[in-house]
């Protein structure tokens, strides 16, 4: 028992001084957050905003200072944010179980199933194409111009599961993460690729070039 101590003791040692170097070698990493996981980054000139699963913050980068959004304090149906994308002025906010909403700095605007197109009131992904919205929910693919809600799923359309969990823009074309693999579509055209990746559940993408980065559930 005591070697098993020892090394439970050695361990936390280790651990406390790996952590103490790291601070050291890197002082200017700066802990923003208040003990809430972080689901979502995006900035908008000298603004960051950061979505959690305890609310928004909105960090001015200049100062310091933060702002913090909750369903307390602001319009949010919900504090559990999923994902955010930025308009012009607006932040689009992609709440789990609450739906979409835009905030302009002083109004909001939650879109729900009760009162818009949207299949599901849990949005996992955003991405802005000019003026078009498109939207990732557990039911589908969601495209919103601003007055006409379309839904893309499995049973109209080439996505190969509908649970959207990544979206990223190329141009005209949208790079659609899922749960059964990666889709591309071009307006009219979809391809999918379910083969290949480590794992089939894709949950982040970016674009680097022509390069396509693909975050999976397991590599």
């Amino acid at each position: 028992m005591w070697y098993k101590k020892s090394i439970f003791y050695l361990a936390i040692v280790v651990f406390v001084t790996v952590v103490n170097s790291v601070n050291a070698q890197y002082p200017g990493w700066t802990n923003y957050t208040s003990g809430k996981y972080v689901n979502a980054v995006v900035s908008e000139g000298n603004k960051l905003w950061v979505g959690t699963n305890g609310g928004l913050v909105c960090i001015d980068t200049t100062t310091g200072d933060m702002t913090f959004y909750n369903h307390a304090n602001s319009g949010l149906p919900s504090n559990h944010i999923n994902t955010l994308a930025i308009e012009d002025t607006n932040i689009w906010v992609g709440i789990q179980g609450g739906g979409l909403a835009k905030f302009d700095g002083t109004n909001w605007i939650v879109y729900d199933t009760s009162n818009s197109g949207l299949p599901d009131n849990n949005i996992t992904a955003l991405t802005i194409e000019g003026s078009v919205k498109w939207i990732g929910t557990y039911n589908g693919l969601v495209k919103f111009d601003g007055t006409n809600w379309t839904v893309y799923d499995t049973s109209n359309s080439g996505l190969p599961h509908n649970n959207v969990t990544a979206l990223t823009t190329e141009g005209s074309v949208k790079w659609i993460g899922t749960y059964n693999g990666l889709a591309k579509f071009d307006g009219t055209n979809w391809t999918v690729c379910n083969s290949g990746f480590p794992d089939n559940n894709i949950n982040a993408l970016a674009i680097e070039g022509s390069t396509k980065w693909i975050g999976t559930d397991c590599g």
